[in-house]
């Protein structure tokens, strides 16, 4: 099983930044949400250590890795995008954070979600570890 991790390390009210891990090796950057008490559809995923299955979905057409068990969630899935108008809660892959259209954004997101896939081709299962650099004021508790 690989080792996967999202270790989130810019928190703000606009947006939630991340570095995505496999096998302690930096893959892309995430963005997400920021923290909303883990509403649907507004909020980054609480920290914790989830379930990771690759599965099929239907409104991106394509398979796409579904972060399991997120309290009050579903549909979780790590996808392509670029500000937090693309996430509806899930994490969005980027090759370098910046801003688009004056908002926080990660840029070259296919580039990083075509490298991320290719990096967990050998496996349709594993696990991801999702927390904050310490001080940065997000908990689920």
């Amino acid at each position: 099983m690989k080792n996967i991790e999202i270790k989130r390390v810019e928190c703000s009210e606009v947006a939630t930044v991340g570095v995505l891990m496999v096998d302690g090796v930096c893959v892309c950057w995430t963005l997400e949400e920021p923290w909303r008490d883990n509403r649907k559809d507004v909020s980054c995923i609480p920290e914790g250590r989830y379930p990771l299955e690759l599965e099929y979905s239907p409104s991106k057409k394509q398979k796409l890795w579904t972060i399991k068990n997120v309290p009050d969630r579903t549909y979780v899935r790590i996808h392509t995008g670029n500000t937090v108008l693309d996430t509806k809660g899930c994490p969005l892959t980027g090759s370098k954070p910046g801003i688009l259209d004056g908002r926080r954004a990660v840029l070259g997101s296919q580039d990083a979600f075509t490298e991320f896939m290719q990096t967990m081709s050998d496996v349709d299962k594993s696990e991801i570890l999702i927390s904050n650099v310490s001080g940065n004021g997000l908990s689920a508790n």
